[in-house]
């Protein structure tokens, strides 16, 4: 809900209290209740997460979700501090929940695909990652992981197709992050 749709409500449920509606103000203030709950418990999360107790962070992030707020800043959240904590099953089982209802968001991927290619699953990592790159081609950070998944399963097509990512990432990014990492592997790789 927006800071104007919470001030629309409120406005009107001081109309209610004035006796202008009385059978809209219980539905005011659930709604007003709802949004305020949700936004405490995000607020309580991020404090949370930034004085280092993941795991509280976490439970409010989920009490937050429950409450109504906006699914994709909490799962972001709920990654965020679940990676922190290093309980990478945990985040990635919220991140395949996410991705079972809305399957078209890149950016979860992209964080799943990671945390499978952490856990060794390096075929499931690369088919998510390709999907990512279907999704969103100029993505340099995606062409670079990839590249990273396709040299650990090191067959030699793999190993040819990590190439390509790798001098995609190069293209897209000259002097980004992994520049130089992407460079070196390209100066050892078997041609």
């Amino acid at each position: 809900m927006s800071h104007f749709t919470v001030i629309a409500v409120r406005c009107s449920l001081g109309l209610a209290l004035l006796g202008c509606g009385g059978t809209t103000t219980a539905a005011a203030r659930a709604e007003i209740k709802h949004e305020v709950s949700a936004q405490e418990l995000m607020r309580k999360g991020n404090a949370s997460a930034q004085i280092g107790d993941m795991t509280r962070a976490e439970q409010y992030f989920v009490l937050a979700q429950r409450a109504g707020a906006d699914e994709h800043q909490v799962v972001r959240r709920l990654l965020d501090v679940c990676v922190a904590d290093q309980r990478y099953p945990v985040a990635l089982e919220y991140a395949e929940q996410h991705l079972r209802r809305h399957p078209t968001d890149t950016e979860v991927r992209f964080v799943a695909a990671s945390l499978q290619a952490a856990a060794g699953e390096l075929v499931s990592a690369r088919e998510m990652m390709l999907e990512v790159l279907r999704a969103r081609p100029g993505w340099a950070e995606a062409h670079y992981a990839l590249a990273s998944v396709l040299r650990q399963l090191g067959d030699q097509q793999e190993l040819e197709l990590a190439d390509e990512h790798d001098l995609e990432y190069l293209k897209l990014s000259p002097t980004g992050l992994y520049a130089e990492a992407a460079r070196d592997r390209l100066r050892r790789s078997p041609r």
